[in-house]
């Protein structure tokens, strides 16, 4: 079969979380030094949409725009998500987010349901759950 005939390619079904942000720039700035994030795509023509990744693991972020009603946790007065980030030395990254500005809710420990974890505030009001099973 010719690839012209094989129809168009198939796409991977995933998800992958949209942060709004009041300052996207600053944002990208905060994962790339907090979490080691690549950056991906990004535009910025004045409103700033980047996808991002964290050894593998993608997400976006964008300015927030109350005209589209897409809102920060800082104009909502907190978030209704929270971010997992399963990685291999929970620890070290939470220690990385925490001098690049984030807030520990509460430290990386061992959980009773077998995860060692903690839970951090970035900079921009989201909250993130970092560890991993044990």
């Amino acid at each position: 079969m010719s690839e012209e005939s094989a129809g168009p390619a198939r796409i991977s079904t995933k998800i992958s979380a949209m942060l709004s942000v009041r300052n996207g720039a600053g944002a990208i700035d905060f994962y790339v030094a907090g979490f080691g994030a690549e950056v991906l795509f990004r535009l910025d023509d004045g409103a700033v949409v980047a996808q991002l990744a964290v050894a593998g693991a993608e997400f976006w972020l964008a300015d927030e725009s109350p005209e589209n009603l897409n809102f920060s946790p800082e104009s909502l007065g907190g978030s209704t998500v929270r971010m997992v980030l399963v990685v291999d030395n929970p620890d070290a990254l939470f220690e990385r987010a925490l001098t690049a500005g984030a807030k520990a809710v509460w430290p990386v420990e061992n959980q009773p349901y077998h995860w060692r974890l903690g839970r951090l505030v970035d900079p921009f009001g989201h909250h993130w759950e970092i560890g991993k099973p044990i």
